[in-house]
């Protein structure tokens, strides 16, 4: 019997067809923007896989320069919504802490505001480094907290008073609560560096971006 989807499945699932108009909505139209950034730089990606891939954006700029991109998701619903956009692109339906893939098979995982809707992000961590190859790197997109004490406050006070309202007018309550827990809740900074490290990667440096709204995770294999 196939087990329970965990809850962020679920929520995704149910807003899969308005999922890429929610996001833009939601971020005021930036996250193309920091996907861009998230890929930068990587002239020469290899295999790569595209976890948590949602509708496919993050993987498909890379398509031109990988040697392929497989883009894998829990959520059927989105993976129907990616094919549909990228019908050049590899989809896999697969739990991302224990992805069908054998063992150093990529040489960049990338994963663009998904970590955090993990049910263990240190167990998402582990698997990234399994499928890893030695000297490959994992790149990490993610929201996060500024460290300014005054932008932290004004930033978390956007998050609850315009960000949760402006939400529920898109989608359910329980779609922008859960988005508002996984940011504050999530390992941020060198609490995720730390983390990546005890799974096995051999080192990592973030970089924030509009100060520290979000921050790219680079990690080595």
């Amino acid at each position: 019997m196939e087990r329970k989807k965990p809850v962020g499945v679920e929520i995704f699932d149910r807003i899969a067809h308005r999922y890429d108009s929610i996001s833009r909505f939601l971020s005021l139209g930036i996250i193309p923007r920091w996907q861009k950034e998230l890929v930068k730089g990587l002239e020469k990606p290899g295999k790569v896989l595209d976890l948590a891939c949602g509708t496919g954006d993050a993987g498909a700029l890379l398509l031109k320069r990988a040697e392929n991109v497989v883009g894998l998701d829990y959520s059927l619903l989105m993976l129907k919504v990616a094919k549909e956009k990228y019908p050049e692109m590899l989809f896999v339906r697969g739990d991302a802490l224990n992805t069908p893939f054998p063992d150093k098979t990529f040489d960049t995982v990338i994963v663009s505001l998904g970590l955090r809707h993990f049910e263990n992000p240190e167990g998402g961590l582990s698997e990234i480094r399994r499928v890893l190859k030695d000297g490959g790197e994992a790149r990490i997109l993610e929201v996060s907290i500024p460290k300014n004490p005054v932008l932290k406050f004004f930033f978390l006070q956007f998050l609850k008073r315009v960000m949760l309202p402006l939400g529920k007018l898109r989608s359910k309550a329980d779609v922008t609560k859960h988005l508002y827990e996984t940011i504050v809740n999530f390992p941020h900074y060198e609490e995720l560096l730390k983390l990546a490290e005890s799974v096995g990667f051999k080192g990592g440096s973030y970089r924030p971006l509009m100060f520290g709204m979000a921050t790219i995770y680079t990690l080595k294999g």
